[in-house]
């Protein structure tokens, strides 16, 4: 199983697909998130996309995270830099679960 990660941007283009990170890391992060938040949100068989506005708050979920685990921190890491990425284009983050 995994999760494909892309940033849209505005029109919805594909500006970039995440291929090199620890997916199953980003399954444990997720079955592992309080109920509720973003993190939890993400559904691991189907999509999930964030607009601009969500990814602020995601950021902040990140930024209070208390992940130990070393691919979890680089999973954190990852999911910044494309949150940060899409919010400068105004765009998406977009995760299709398999």
């Amino acid at each position: 199983m995994g999760i494909a990660i892309a940033i849209q941007d505005a029109h919805h283009t594909q500006v970039e697909l995440i291929t090199r990170y620890d997916s199953d890391a980003l399954v444990d992060m997720i079955s592992s998130a309080p109920s509720g938040s973003l993190i939890d949100c993400i559904h691991l068989y189907a999509d999930t996309m964030y607009n601009s506005h969500q990814l602020k708050f995601l950021l902040d979920e990140l930024s209070n995270s208390n992940y130990e685990l070393d691919r979890e921190k680089e999973v954190t890491s990852i999911l910044r830099r494309a949150a940060e990425s899409a919010i400068r284009q105004r765009g998406y983050l977009w995760f299709s679960g398999d």
